[in-house]
């Protein structure tokens, strides 16, 4: 089953890694700016209160068809602008049939 396109919306997202100072010092944060082409939906169902429990009513899922570059603690910006740290991060990465199934947790 595809996604369909007029409900896909673009979300940029922000790797995480360890990001180097001028001065040479490291520390984790967020990368460079990606987009993502999302249906960005509220969790809801059986499995993912087993999952996560008391933590769902922080959590969203989001549908998209390809997920070239998004790994599991990426952050997506929902909410803020892209300029901003991201506002949720990946937690998991589920393919399904034909898209793959993404759950994301407010930071």
């Amino acid at each position: 089953m595809r996604l369909r396109q007029r409900d896909l919306k673009p979300y940029p997202f922000k790797k995480f890694g360890k990001v180097t100072e001028d001065d040479g010092t490291t520390y984790d944060g967020w990368g460079d700016v990606d987009t993502l082409q999302a249906n960005v939906q509220p969790v809801g169902g059986k499995m993912h209160v087993e999952m996560y429990g008391a933590k769902i009513k922080y959590m969203l899922v989001a549908y998209a068809e390809t997920v070239d570059d998004l790994t599991e603690n990426d952050g997506l910006c929902i909410y803020v602008a892209a300029d901003k740290d991201p506002d949720y991060k990946v937690v998991a990465i589920r393919p399904w049939y034909a898209h793959f199934v993404i759950d994301l947790e407010r930071v």
